[in-house]
């Protein structure tokens, strides 16, 4: 009987160390269950283009769209896209979902502590853009008792509530346009390229750039849930790899004519983006 018990109580023991290193190894390698099935879960948008959306073929293409791809290439798999609202892609990190999300995803300090952000690949300003006839906003200071139309998730939120600023949340860009020519909102958020990429599909847009937001330069990285390190180091030397090559800012070049994907002094970002027609700039969600 007392044999038995001990029987019992070791293997208790054992089934237990078992299932602890099985944890331990589920939690950080999740880079070789990616190789096994070789496939990389990418989350993206598939409707903000110019980094993912879709062409006149319906196919999904952009400049995050290669992005991933050229990562997945460099870890020996492919980029496996799915499409969702940009305030659910986070999440399906959390849930195992996805692995992944590029999709102009800025580093925040409240993403880091969930997530570890490989890179950052890309660097851009942002703008405050209202509608043309708006000329009462034209500073941070001016944006106090505003009303912004932006995710809810946007990676501005605590800047422009800090300026007074209150929310009224959208999903789309189309939509905080749509709240600013009718006035339930005062302004939106765009990069320098989106918007640009938004007035090249709507010329009639009753929209302009009121001004760049000062000492600041947004970086766009690819986030990783945290203990997850292979991964995090095999996306890293991907990125890493990417820009030495070259590959990075070709890609940047031919979908924005200019190389983004090196680091930006922020005061000269901001006065060469200031000083480009508004014609010329977009709304980042992210």
């Amino acid at each position: 009987m007392r044999k038995s018990i001990l029987t019992l109580g070791i293997a208790a023991v054992l089934t237990g160390v078992l299932a602890t290193c099985s944890m331990a190894y589920a939690a950080d390698d999740e880079l070789a269950q990616i190789q096994e099935s070789g496939k990389l879960k990418v989350g993206v948008e598939g409707t903000y283009p110019p980094y993912t959306y879709h062409d006149d073929n319906g196919e999904l293409t952009g400049f995050d769209v290669e992005v991933a791809k050229a990562i997945a290439d460099k870890l020996g798999v492919e980029a496996d896209f799915t499409e969702s609202d940009w305030d659910s892609l986070l999440a399906g990190i959390d849930s195992g979902r996805l692995d992944t999300v590029i999709n102009a995803v800025s580093i925040t300090p409240e993403r880091e502590e969930k997530y570890d952000f490989a890179g950052p690949y890309f660097y851009i300003t942002q703008q405050i853009v209202v509608a043309k006839d708006n000329d009462d906003i034209v500073d941070m200071a001016s944006l106090d008792g505003k009303k912004v139309a932006n995710t809810a998730t946007t990676a501005y939120l605590d800047i422009l509530e800090d300026a007074g600023a209150s929310l009224v949340q959208i999903s789309t860009a189309d939509e905080a346009v749509s709240l600013i020519e009718s006035g339930r909102a005062d302004f939106t958020t765009f990069n320098s390229v989106v918007f640009n990429e938004y007035l090249q599909q709507h010329p009639d847009a009753n929209l302009k750039v009121a001004f760049v937001i000062p000492d600041v330069v947004d970086t766009y990285a690819v986030p990783i849930k945290k203990g997850e390190t292979a991964l995090y180091d095999a996306i890293q030397n991907a990125i890493d790899e990417l820009k030495e090559d070259g590959t990075l800012s070709k890609l940047s070049e031919d979908y924005f004519g200019t190389d983004f994907t090196q680091p930006q002094d922020e005061n000269a970002a901001t006065t060469d983006t200031a000083s480009e027609d508004a014609t010329t700039e977009s709304t980042d969600e992210n």
